[in-house]
């Protein structure tokens, strides 16, 4: 039996405190919060996007960074054993094949998620302790042995498991703070970058469209001369763009955007031609063109995008061929510049964190420190939205478990 330490409770370290009680080891869970799971509570809107149900070899194709480093981990705890654990425990849960298979709790309830952790924490003896924050690891002869509490007070242990999170979302308690306790014990810090997060326009009439949404809409743009697409439901915004297609085009080019400007195409119908759309825009001549287009885009962007052209008031029998191809180019390649992001503490997930190539992808243990593990968002790996991100916390959380 080892006595083991695991720093962070929320998906990952949760699921690592779990997994490593049921190998007999003794274990303590250090939250620095008042409660376990403050992230998680907040994750799908709340209703906990617990995983994706698609093959899990599938999912490498939406993993945005270090792919390879999580073969271990998703076919050692794949996302039908996550379901098969919660299910065991009683959770409900609902898959949305017409949303990304995407997987729900059936109440739309995050706790319940929270609560089976929690209980099953309890039934296998780990002891919580809640409101103290590691500020510093212990390290003897190049392995852990230990951690440093805010209140002075050191806990010694055989093995150690770091889930504290990366940056976002601050406000639940994964501030990073831990990033700069490894650098200082010679892992590497790949720089951070938000990811899953809204994007800024430089064009200020977008400001003339917030709250206004478009489904099924395809964003691409090209960065090295390497084009970069999504198909998914936009959002406008004052600032910009953003929801799920958006969030996920973030994610490719955030690394990218920070120092350049991004011309982004926009295809608002990308399943109707422009041969199709001349026709609804002429199958009524003596309507005016919002009339006749209403059905296929909202009227509020319709309306500013005939503001931009100068045609607000026309008639389909007034208007031009040169008009009408002007129109039909705003709706099927719109350009619009990204100049930014909304930052780290808007974004979902945090891409970047401590190098993959300092931790041992079979067991999640540092390939610095002795008996010391890394897992989840702290590492340098991200992924779409849909699931994944949470599906990496648990799968690398359950590895780090079963071998400490």
């Amino acid at each position: 039996m080892s006595k083991v330490i695991v720093v962070g409770g929320g998906p990952s370290g949760m699921m690592a405190a779990i997994t490593a009680s049921k190998n007999n080891n003794e274990v303590i869970l250090i939250e620095r919060n008042e409660e376990l799971g403050k992230k998680l509570r907040v994750t799908g809107g709340g209703r906990c996007n617990l995983t994706n149900y698609r093959d899990i070899e599938d999912f490498f194709d939406k993993i945005v960074t270090n792919k390879k480093f999580l073969y271990s981990s998703f076919y050692t705890f794949t996302n039908h054993s996550l379901l098969e654990y919660f299910k065991s425990n009683g959770l409900e849960y609902i898959i949305e094949d017409f949303n990304d298979h995407k997987v729900y709790t059936k109440s739309g309830k995050s706790e319940e998620v929270i609560d089976i952790l929690k209980n099953d924490l309890k039934d296998n003896s780990v002891k919580v302790i809640y409101n103290k924050q590691v500020i510093d690891i212990i390290v003897e002869n190049d392995a852990v042995s230990g951690v440093i509490l805010n209140d002075g007070q050191n806990i010694k242990g055989d093995k150690v498991i770091i889930s504290t999170g990366g940056k976002s979302y601050p406000h639940t308690g994964s501030d990073g703070s831990m990033y700069d306790i490894l650098v200082k014990h010679n892992h590497t810090l790949k720089k951070i970058y938000p990811a899953l997060t809204p994007l800024t326009i430089k064009e200020h009439w977008i400001k003339n469209l917030q709250g206004v949404s478009i489904q099924n809409v395809e964003i691409s743009c090209k960065i090295r001369n390497k084009k970069i697409y999504q198909v998914g439901d936009i959002l406008f915004a004052h600032f910009g763009l953003t929801g799920p297609c958006v969030l996920k085009l973030s994610s490719y080019i955030n690394k990218y955007v920070e120092d350049n400007l991004i011309e982004l195409n926009i295809d608002f119908l990308p399943n109707t031609s422009s041969d199709e759309i001349s026709k609804i825009i002429r199958e009524n001549p003596n309507k005016n063109i919002i009339n006749n287009l209403r059905r296929l885009l909202p009227q509020n962007f319709l309306k500013e995008v005939l503001k931009i052209l100068n045609l607000t008031d026309k008639k389909a029998n007034e208007l031009t061929k040169t008009d009408e191809e002007k129109i039909i180019s705003y709706i099927k390649s719109m350009k619009l510049t990204c100049n930014g992001t909304k930052g780290i503490k808007t974004s979902q997930v945090t891409s970047g964190g401590i190098s993959v190539k300092e931790i041992n992808s079979s067991t999640m243990e540092s390939k610095i420190i002795k008996n010391l593990y890394l897992t989840g968002e702290l590492i340098d790996i991200d992924a779409e939205t849909g699931g994944y991100n949470l599906q990496i916390a648990f799968s690398t959380g359950y590895l780090a478990g079963i071998s400490v």
